[in-house]
């Protein structure tokens, strides 16, 4: 179940990781999600061993310190 959900969030991340409409390029980063931070950041590793912090833009989820925040973090695994 765990690898599903990492999954799962891994393309999720890669589909908010383009840039805004505004931009004329699109960015791709492939990697394994290695840490849920909060309900709606993450970190990533790259192939290079680059370890990225992502946060997933308009992912309503609370932060760790607000009311549901550590179940929402939970959840991720």
């Amino acid at each position: 179940m765990k690898s599903i959900f990492a999954a799962a969030l891994f393309f999720a991340a890669v589909l908010f990781l383009t840039p805004s409409a505004h931009a004329k390029e699109h960015i791709q980063i492939i990697g394994h999600v290695v840490a849920v931070t909060d309900g709606d950041t993450l970190k990533l590793l790259t192939p290079e061993k680059q370890l990225i912090k992502i946060r997933l833009a308009e992912i309503d989820a609370p932060e760790k310190k607000q009311p549901y925040g550590m179940k929402a973090k939970k959840s991720a695994f």
